[in-house]
This record gives C-alpha cells, structure tokens and sequence, in this order.
C-alpha cells in the first residue's frame, strides 16, 4: 500500500470518535450554559428576597423604636401613680 491510501484509512478511523467527541463536548456545553442560566435566576431571587429582608429588618426596628418609647412611658406613668397615691398602710 502507498502512503496516501494508509494516511487516508488513519484518517477515515479517526473521523467517527472526533465527531462522537465534538458533540458530546457542545452538550456539555449546553448543559453548563443551563446550569449558569438556573444559577443566574436563583442569584437574582436572592438579591431580591435581600432586599425585601432589609426593608423587613428597618420596619422592624422603627416598630421596636416605637415600643421602646411606649414602654418608657408606661413605667412614667407607673411612677406618676406610685407617687400620686397615699402611702400603704
């Protein structure tokens, strides 16, 4: 045999595995691109239950504020009556 013909039948053998590899490597490809894709969306729905948590966490604290003062009053207001009555017997 010549050499053109052997490097022709080297050539014809490798064609089918470069071919079964080149498509396997784009569906990995494809399933990685869906991976980030899937990722992506979860970052995003976690950014925004970020926010919504901060916006949570301020409303919070104003309510906390707000209960702070009013319990600050109350004990005003105790101490107010404490003094404003007779002493006990």
């Amino acid at each position: 045999m010549k050499l053109p013909e052997w490097v022709f039948k080297i050539l014809a053998a490798l064609a089918v595995p470069l071919t079964v590899w080149g498509i396997k490597l784009e569906v990995n490809n494809a399933v990685q691109d869906e991976k980030i894709s899937s990722l992506e969306d979860d970052m995003k729905e976690a950014k925004n239950l970020q926010k919504g948590l901060a916006a949570q966490d301020k409303a919070m604290g104003i309510v906390q504020e707000k209960i702070d003062a009013t319990n600050r009053r109350l004990d005003e207001i105790k101490g107010d009556l404490r003094r404003s009555l007779p002493p006990g017997p």
